[in-house]
């Protein structure tokens, strides 16, 4: 296993509790303040979900190249 691997498991582990219960249940469960006319519970999911996004982007452009 290298250590990229290790890393982005570890941030995936995060991610998950992040987005169920002890993240969402103690940081991300209000609805306000408000963030854009948003409730704060809503950006935390969309917030987490874009996170994620960027790292597996990052994750993909590390790797090694098959050509």
């Amino acid at each position: 296993m290298t250590l990229r691997n290790a890393l982005f498991g570890l941030y995936a582990v995060a991610c998950l509790l992040a987005m169920t219960w002890p993240g969402f249940a103690h940081f991300g469960n209000s609805i306000e303040p408000y963030v854009l006319g948003l409730p704060f519970s809503f950006v935390w999911v969309i917030g987490w979900v874009l996170a994620t996004f960027v790292a597996l982007v990052v994750y993909h452009n590390t790797g090694e190249r098959e050509d």
